[in-house]
């Protein structure tokens, strides 16, 4: 239905709305000819400069010439979705989620409004509505990487992790240069690996998400991940480095420094792993398998007096699984320290 608005009546609406007034004269206008009757302004063009408003982010002028355009023109499923989009940025959800419905009732095969409806709903942590309109994003556009994105983030959040991988990889296809669909498809493929044997295909786009935003708001999680993977894949150096990376980029990262420490025991730099899991407990206390791997540490070079302590400190830690353990070796060293000192020792 095409609707005519009078161009007065818009441009007044608008003034209204903006201003919340009108001035007065200050004195009597003379007498004036009557004014021409204004050329009619339809509900397109009135959606038009909306559109215009909102490429230039200036939602709150654009929604008012939107709901002009609604309230005259029922059947205007586009405007219905950036009615949408708008109070989404506007951080009214309950209102965007209506506005989308309605642009849906009124064209069942709008992709944005079911791209809209889909990314509002993950973000509300519901998963099958996501799945539902994102899945019918991708349908009726097979080309629109985000969709791909946000339903392979939504299956992923449902544990079908090989359908979120599969949706991952096409966005990633489809912009070879979208950072965040490599971000997300690796941790997912970091979440499905069973065993140390499949992180060579996890590390590869790891690095590539790293390679090509190093600024991204996962890279620390990135560079953890990495260390962990080269740690278990034997790459001692490499586990190093990207331990060092990931405290640059997240300087309580307490994690990343036990794995660097672990590296370096591998490497036979016992001086450098004390270093590390000594910096690991800084950052975090308790810290139970620091603690745990320090005391083994002194351990092994018959420093007993400082594993001591470690495996009581590790032993205090409720959250360690190897508490128990702790006690253990720490009643052993004690005993061990009782007899030593008792025959002179």
């Amino acid at each position: 239905m095409r609707v005519r608005l009078s161009l007065m009546f818009v441009l007044a609406a608008l003034f209204l709305w903006t201003t919340g007034s009108v001035s007065q004269p200050a004195e009597p206008a003379s007498p004036a000819e009557p004014l021409p009757p204004a050329e009619p302004v339809s509900a397109a063009e009135v959606y038009e400069n909306a559109m215009e408003l909102v490429e230039k982010g200036e939602y709150r002028d654009a929604l008012g010439l939107l709901q002009i355009v609604v309230a005259d023109s029922a059947n205007f499923a586009d405007a219905y979705y950036n009615l949408g989009f708008i109070f989404e940025r506007l951080e009214a959800a309950d209102s965007a989620r209506m506005a989308y419905e309605a642009a849906l009732s009124l064209d069942s095969t709008l992709v944005m409004a079911h791209y809209g409806l889909g990314t509002l709903s993950l973000r509300g942590a519901e998963y099958d509505v996501a799945v539902t309109h994102l899945r019918k994003a991708v349908g009726y556009d097979p080309s629109f990487a985000g969709a791909y994105l946000n339903l392979g983030t939504a299956l992923e959040a449902t544990n079908d992790l090989d359908g979120a991988i599969v949706s991952l990889q096409k966005a990633t296809e489809l912009r070879p240069d979208y950072t965040d669909a490599y971000y997300q498809l690796a941790a997912t493929k970091y979440r499905k690996a069973a065993s140390s044997s499949d992180y060579p295909g996890v590390i590869e786009v790891y690095e590539k998400a790293v390679e090509l935003d190093p600024q991204h708001v996962n890279v620390s999680v990135a560079y953890f991940y990495l260390a962990r993977m080269y740690l278990a894949t034997k790459q001692y150096d490499m586990a190093v480095a990207a331990a060092d990376n990931a405290v640059k980029v997240r300087p309580d990262l307490a994690q990343a420094c036990f794995v660097k420490g672990k590296a370096l025991v591998a490497l036979g730099k016992n001086e450098e792993a004390i270093e590390a899991y000594k910096e690991a407990i800084e950052k975090k206390t308790p810290y139970g398998s620091a603690h745990y791997a320090l005391a083994r540490l002194y351990q092994s070079t018959e420093q007993y007096k400082l594993a001591l302590e470690e495996y009581k400190a590790a032993a205090e830690d409720e959250s360690f699984p190897g508490a128990e353990n702790a006690q253990k070796a720490a009643k052993s060293i004690e005993d061990y320290l009782k007899k030593k000192a008792e025959s002179g020792g």
